[in-house]
């Protein structure tokens, strides 16, 4: 077991992260190597057998949907119990059901245990991704939180998003047994890796008498209300929401683009994707350090400002190398966004709130992605593919804007907001 103190840091020294962030690094990596797997094998497996549009998005509804139905109790769980220990059990379950189904699918692949598979998983990542984060705070300095998210945002994309994929398609090219039973190892590894991290102590929150009623709803509540009652949190939170609504419309309209605007086949498509990734990649790297010239919020406001305007020019641009590089150079705004916004708002929270607000966090942005993707559609029918881009970019771009043009401070004290914090703690 190691220590979870955190490092102490001298002015401007670029201390060691310690070695309790480490082994929460590497077991943040093992997970996201099985979720590159798993989210890309499911799909695969699926068409195989049942080759219909709609049972195809319906996996992807199924392995959401927990984000809509669990994602605020998460954030209570994550507040009343050792998150060390949600992570851990979360990954076990998911090791577990994978390695589960390697079995069962060796003889046939009914599509009902594809899909409670895909739910499951979906369940155990909510509660992962919501605790994972809200440990943080308690094992850097908070001076350190922006290099500390660059570096696990880094792991998430090169292995989520750039070698998950391609490993789970040559699995399942040998044999689909073997893409799961892998995937289901990866998260196993990840359990074992979270062994290594002490527990953490639980954080001092008021005693709640036994039998009373309504204890998570009063949680949910009091989570919902400091977010709502504090400005710098409200305002990010809504800019959030909007991202989430304009990347998955554009996304899910991406491979028509890449189709009839640029002309390119399915490896032309891989490479396009591939360059976003280079690029969030890039901005991981660049972002933390971006930071110490600019202040959190000026530089997530003209990133996400940014974003918006490299949407638009996806819609207008028809050369593939020029719409490559807009993807790469929006994975750096994309970046340039998520780290500095995450790291304040695990600035901005109290302790014992830290999983509520980081649950109100996800619901906001993985929530709309839905009502994205529809909205793309509906947008791609109406006007066209390419309008789509140019559409919503330029909503993400005026909207950040607006919605973040009167957050001056990069740091307000929480003193400073109107909602009493320890008048909420008392109810939650």
């Amino acid at each position: 077991m190691t220590d979870t103190a955190r490092p102490a840091t001298g002015p401007g020294r670029r201390a060691d992260l310690g070695r309790p962030f480490r082994w929460l690094w590497a077991s943040t990596a093992a997970s996201n190597a099985g979720d590159g797997i798993t989210r890309t094998l499911l799909p695969l497996l699926v068409v195989a057998h049942h080759p219909d549009p709609a049972v195809v998005a319906g996996l992807t509804t199924v392995n959401m949907l927990p984000w809509l139905l669990f994602a605020l109790p998460a954030g209570v769980l994550a507040d009343r119990s050792d998150r060390r220990r949600i992570v851990l059990a979360s990954n076990t379950v998911r090791a577990a059901a994978l390695l589960a189904a390697a079995v069962a699918l060796a003889d046939h692949r009914p599509l009902a245990l594809l899909y409670a598979l895909a739910f499951v998983l979906g369940i155990a990542e909510t509660l992962a991704d919501t605790a994972a984060p809200a440990m943080l705070p308690r094992l850097v300095d908070e001076r350190q939180l922006e290099r500390a998210n660059g570096r696990l945002s880094a792991a998430q994309i090169v292995l989520n998003e750039m070698v998950g994929p391609p490993v789970a398609g040559l699995l399942v090219a040998v044999t689909a047994v073997a893409a799961v039973a892998t995937g289901g190892t990866m998260y196993a590894l990840a359990a074992l890796l979270m062994l290594g991290l002490a527990p953490l102590p639980r954080a001092a929150r008021p005693d709640v008498p036994r039998g009373t009623r309504g204890g998570v709803l009063r949680d949910i509540r009091a989570g919902l209300t400091f977010v709502l009652h504090h400005r710098t949190l409200r305002l990010t939170l809504a800019a959030s929401a909007l991202y989430g609504l304009v990347f998955s419309a554009t996304f899910s309209m991406l491979v028509l683009l890449s189709d009839n605007a640029l002309g390119l086949d399915g490896t032309g498509y891989g490479l396009l994707l591939a360059a976003g990734s280079v690029g969030a990649v890039a901005g991981s790297w660049l972002a933390p350090r971006a930071v110490g010239r600019l202040t959190a919020l000026r530089l997530a406001r003209w990133s996400l400002a940014a974003s918006g305007a490299a949407y638009v020019a996806l819609g207008f641009l028809r050369q593939p190398a020029l719409a490559a590089l807009a993807l790469a150079a929006n994975g750096v705004f994309m970046m340039g966004w998520n780290i500095p916004v995450m790291s304040l708002r695990q600035r901005l929270t109290p302790e014992p709130l830290q999983g509520r607000v980081m649950s109100v966090s996800r619901l906001c942005s993985w929530g709309s992605m839905p009502v994205g993707a529809t909205l793309g559609g509906v947008l791609a029918e109406a006007l066209s593919v390419p309008a789509v881009f140019v559409v919503c970019g330029a909503v993400l771009a005026v909207g950040a804007l607006l919605l973040l043009a009167p957050l001056r401070e990069d740091t307000a004290p929480a003193a400073a907001d109107p909602s009493p914090h320890n008048d909420l703690l008392d109810k939650g």
